[in-house]
C-alpha cells in the first residue's frame, strides 16, 4: 500500500510540473511582410503619432524606440514629406483572465455483479492570478498608402509604473521589429 501511495503522489507531482509548465507558455510576435516589396529600395522612414493617443510620454517612447530600430536595420529618419515609407503604431492595454485551476476529483463507488453506483464531484481550485494587464501594440509600415509590413504582439506587465512599462514597450517594440529586413549589406 505504500509503495502505491509514492506511486499517486510521483504522479500528482508530475501533473502539477505540467499544468505550471504549461501557464508559462508565450506567444511571439505576428509578423506579415509583403514579399513582392523590394526593402532594399527603402532608405527613409517617418513615424507617425497614433490616432488613439493616450499617453504622449509612453508614445514619444515608442516611437524613440522605433527609430532606434529602423536605424539599426540602415534606415534613417527624415520628415513625412521626404520618407520612402511611413511608420505608424497603434499601442493598446487589455487585461486577461488568466490562472489556472487544479481539478480535484473526490468520490466513492460500489460494485456488484450486475450494474455499478458511483458518488462524487469535482472540485476546482484556482491557483495563481485570475487577470493580468497586457500592454498590446501594431506597429505598420505603410509605402504609398500599401502595408508592407505589420506587426503585433503584447506583453505581460509586472507593474503599472511608467518605468516598467516603458521597458516592457521596449522590449515588445525590439520583438516585433526584429523581422524587419535590413538594408545595412546595400
Amino acid at each position: 500500500m505504500d509503495r502505491r501511495w509514492q506511486q499517486i503522489q510521483r504522479i500528482f507531482c508530475f501533473f502539477i510540473l505540467c499544468l505550471g509548465l504549461s501557464g508559462c507558455a508565450a506567444s511571439g510576435p505576428t509578423v506579415s511582410l509583403d514579399k513582392s516589396q523590394d526593402f532594399k529600395e527603402i532608405d527613409s522612414f517617418f513615424v507617425k503619432s497614433p490616432l488613439n493617443s493616450v499617453n504622449p510620454t509612453l508614445e514619444n517612447s515608442i516611437a524613440q524606440d522605433i527609430t532606434s530600430a529602423l536605424s539599426e536595420k540602415g534606415l534613417s529618419s527624415t520628415t513625412e514629406n521626404l520618407a520612402d515609407v511611413v511608420v505608424s503604431f497603434f499601442p493598446y492595454t487589455e487585461t486577461k483572465e488568466g490562472g489556472a485551476q487544479l481539478n480535484i476529483g473526490l468520490g466513492t463507488g460500489t460494485f456488484g455483479r450486475s450494474g455499478a453506483i458511483m458518488l462524487g464531484g469535482v472540485l476546482s481550485v484556482p491557483v495563481g492570478e485570475q487577470f493580468s494587464d497586457y500592454q498590446n501594440l501594431q506597429i505598420e509600415v505603410i509605402n504609398k498608402s500599401t502595408v508592407i509590413y505589420s506587426a503585433s504582439g503584447s506583453i505581460e506587465i509586472e507593474s503599472n509604473d511608467v518605468i516598467a512599462v516603458q521597458q516592457a514597450l521596449n522590449q515588445l517594440v525590439l520583438s516585433l521589429l526584429d523581422s524587419y529586413p535590413s538594408i545595412k549589406d546595400k
